[in-house]
């Protein structure tokens, strides 16, 4: 008699059979749960684990932690292969205690350590690649806004007021295009209208609304500029 619990796992991780030695280690297994219901690792490993076995006719091993009776966790080093006689997809699955000193267990364990460790330096990478960009981006911004105040501050008439908007909002703001309408502007869909006290329009062709902080900046400077030429 198989003193080892086995079981037979259908391709959704639904338990369909058990062996004596599975039914005397793992509660309501009588019940057709799922594998991950018998198990300490996550659904998404042991969904994982099943595909991988459901591909080969050969016994390949995972570690797996299952739930015994009074609460107990047992390791065990489970070889899962597809069960060849069963008309629909399943998998036979057959667990083996291991000790903690089991050589077996502690690499794998080794194994995941790095990869998780891997998995957060690469994260860690990605965050301090995306804050790089973004203060770059931020003091790009700034310098182009320094820029744009010492340029209207030496306009001395409206038509340079106008002509600085168009070499230097763009920029302060991220759009394709800034173009100050002293007028009723022309029409065009694709522009965005930002209304510019006493009497002017500045035009932007942009994907998106420029931030709300850089946006008033701007306008209050175009507005000042005007006022003073």
């Amino acid at each position: 008699m198989l003193t080892e619990p086995v079981l037979l796992v259908a391709a959704d991780t639904q338990v369909l059979a058990a062996n004596p030695a599975a039914v005397r280690l793992l509660p309501g297994v009588r019940e057709g749960p799922t594998l991950s219901n018998l198990v300490s690792e996550p659904g998404d490993d042991v969904a994982l684990f099943v595909r991988q076995w459901l591909r080969t006719s050969n016994p390949t091993p995972a570690g797996l932690t299952l739930h015994g009776f009074d609460g107990t966790r047992v390791r065990s080093r489970c070889f899962g292969a597809r069960a060849q006689w069963v008309p629909t997809p399943a998998v036979h699955l057959r667990a083996v205690r291991i000790d903690p000193g089991d050589r077996f267990l502690t690499l794998k364990e080794r194994v995941n350590a790095l990869e998780r460790e891997r998995s957060l330096r690469f994260r860690a990478t990605e965050d301090r690649l995306a804050l790089t960009s973004s203060l770059a981006a931020a003091h790009a911004r700034l310098d182009h806004l320094h820029a744009l105040v010492v340029a209207t501050s030496t306009a001395a008439t409206a038509a340079d007021v106008v002509r600085l908007v168009a070499q230097h909002v763009a920029s302060v703001l991220g759009c394709a295009t800034a173009d100050l309408h002293l007028g009723p502007p022309p029409r065009n869909p694709a522009q965005l209208l930002i209304s510019i006290p006493p009497h002017a329009t500045l035009a932007l062709t942009t994907d998106g609304l420029p931030p709300a902080d850089h946006l008033e900046s701007v306008t209050t400077l175009i507005s000042g500029a005007l006022r003073n030429v």
